[in-house]
């Protein structure tokens, strides 16, 4: 009996043994089986810069196994389409919804100003404008021709005004910003896609500046002439001088012919008299 009773329990627990490796291979078998199955994965096929709105040539879908994929990664290309890419993503790169935006009020102007700061808009051409080689992220400084005094006595002096300014924006163009505007094309009223980081006929120049700055620029920009000048800066120079201003008599310098009678006037003084003819007048 005592052994009958422990042939049964010895088959038993050979039996159980056995339904647990098969219910372990089973599984593994399940589950190589699952990563070994592809699904589809959306990639760039190209490299995407920041901020650029994502269009259907720049993607494509392929078919990964499950085991190579990245977190969050996007599946269909209708949602992707039309996104923004919040970071630069390289071509061949799986398109994870993390890199990606909704166009928006966070893709404007006003979420690029830094708090306690304002924007202000610079007229600018060609020569005031280098030329209209700045570009949105640029570091500017403003100079400003200034007259005053009037009639006979009126002088002018040049004033470097503002150092190290952000550039916003460039005419459209927004720093961090979709580089995209749809046009519609005056004769055949199609719509097409103009990329606004080419654009070099822009008009005006968008710069950060506290609001006392504004003050000073709006003051300028409506007062005379109301024109100013940018000077481009190194991205990497962030120094700051304690200009001078420059008027007539420094630009001459003191080698000039106006800078030499200065100089004989300062050496001989005054002249309380001269004679002229026979007659004695008062002179200087």
């Amino acid at each position: 009996m005592t052994n009958s009773r422990a042939i049964i329990i010895s088959f038993a627990m050979a039996a159980l043994a056995i339904a647990l490796v098969y219910f372990y291979i089973d599984q593994r078998e399940k589950t190589l089986l699952d990563l070994a199955g592809v699904v589809p994965v959306v990639v760039a096929t190209q490299n995407i810069e920041e901020m650029t709105m994502v269009d259907k040539i720049m993607v494509r879908i392929d078919h990964l196994p499950k085991k190579y994929l990245q977190p969050g990664v996007m599946q269909e290309l209708d949602l992707v389409v039309g996104k923004i890419a919040s970071v630069p993503v390289k071509a061949g790169e799986q398109v994870l919804d993390t890199k990606l935006l909704d166009p928006g009020s966070k893709t404007g102007l006003a979420y690029k100003i830094t708090p306690g700061m304002r924007a202000m808009t610079i007229p600018v051409s060609d020569v005031h404008g280098v030329a209209r080689l700045i570009q949105p992220g640029n570091r500017v400084d403003i100079l400003s021709s200034v007259d005053y005094g009037t009639g006979d006595r009126e002088e002018r002096e040049v004033k470097t005004v503002l150092q190290d300014v952000l550039v916003l924006a460039t005419g459209k163009n927004i720093t961090n910003d979709v580089p995209m505007e749809m046009v519609k094309d005056p004769v055949t009223g199609e719509v097409r896609k103009v990329n606004l980081s080419k654009d070099t006929n822009f008009a005006t120049v968008t710069v950060e500046v506290d609001p006392i700055q504004g003050q000073t620029l709006t003051y300028l920009m409506t007062a005379g002439e109301g024109i100013l000048f940018l000077s481009l800066r190194n991205p990497d120079d962030r120094s700051r001088y304690n200009l001078f201003t420059t008027d007539l008599d420094r630009v001459l310098g003191s080698r000039s012919v106006k800078g030499r009678r200065e100089q004989v006037r300062a050496q001989n003084g005054p002249r309380w008299l001269e004679i002229r003819s026979s007659t004695i007048s008062p002179g200087f």
